[in-house]
């Protein structure tokens, strides 16, 4: 079974002490809030890495919690319990990766050779949909290819994607713990 599910600026809430973020919005299940830690740690591109995600508005049901693991700009992924779930590496270009505990590790690449081919064939459409929106007063609406697919190399149905058309993260709960991939998902979200 696939977990589709988003990741969406939060408007600031007055009626809460946390720092929401930002929203994870899961199709068929309840959201998950993002709130910044209390550190303010942030990496050199200046994404926001120390942060905690959460079952409630409130913040009393914490999913697991990342922070910063020495100076190299890694994430620790951390259960409630204390548990390590995932070391998250920073973004190095257009490529993100995770490691698990058992050793596996998934990258993700964005953009791939079709999405990148589509595109060309497609860009003047793409300038005149532009033009449209701006006469019509909508602004400029579109990305450059930036779909993911986080895999490990030992091959078989990727874990986690996110699809830049859509801004939909398709994950695969079988093979990664949700907590992980919207954690992932932040990173990502929050560095695009």
């Amino acid at each position: 079974m696939t977990t589709v599910f988003g990741v969406h600026a939060q408007a600031p809430q007055g009626n809460t002490a946390l720092d929401l973020q930002s929203v994870i919005k899961v199709r068929g299940a309840d959201p998950v809030y993002v709130a910044r830690g209390s550190s303010g740690a942030g990496t050199t591109g200046g994404l926001d890495t120390d942060f905690t995600l959460y079952e409630d508005q409130a913040g009393h049901k914490p999913l697991c919690t990342v922070t910063p693991q020495g100076a190299n700009g890694r994430l620790t992924v951390t259960a409630p319990d204390g548990a390590v779930l995932a070391v998250l590496h920073p973004p190095k270009g257009r490529r993100y990766e995770l490691e698990l505990p058992d050793g596996t590790r998934l990258t993700g690449r964005a953009g791939t050779v079709p999405g990148w081919f589509v595109y060309v064939v497609l860009s003047p459409l793409t300038l005149l949909y532009t033009a449209a929106s701006l006469i019509g007063g909508y602004g400029v609406d579109w990305h450059l290819p930036s779909r993911t697919v986080w895999r490990s190399g030992s091959g078989g149905p990727a874990p986690l994607k996110f699809y830049g058309i859509t801004d939909k993260y398709k994950l695969q709960p079988s093979a990664l713990d949700p907590r992980v991939a919207y954690a992932q998902a932040v990173l990502h979200f929050w560095s695009t």
